[in-house]
């Protein structure tokens, strides 16, 4: 750059038109990806979602029995400091 500074580009409509372009490219070849895909293969997306989901379910119930471990060992008067009782750690971690 020679010590000198770059200049902002000025966005116009042309510019503006000429960037858009590409993403429409972009989704037009990417619907014609998915009409040529397997029909056969074409359940394994929502089995993968339903994987996915079923992490994170599993992912937050094991970070709710962490933080109730984590609670459940503090003694009663750290937890009415914490404005917190026994009876209502299951429900605050699961937060019912």
């Amino acid at each position: 750059m020679n010590g000198h500074l770059a200049r902002p580009v000025a966005l116009d409509p042309a510019h503006k038109t000429q960037m858009e372009m590409p993403m429409a490219l972009f989704i037009h070849d990417a619907r014609e990806i998915e009409d040529r895909t397997n029909p056969q293969s074409r359940w394994l997306i929502p089995l993968f979602a339903v994987i996915a989901r079923a992490g994170s379910v599993v992912q937050a119930e094991l970070r709710a029995r962490r933080d109730a471990a984590e609670l459940a060992s503090l003694d009663d008067r750290m937890l009415c400091d914490m404005g917190v009782s026994r009876s209502e750690i299951q429900r605050l971690v699961r937060r019912l």
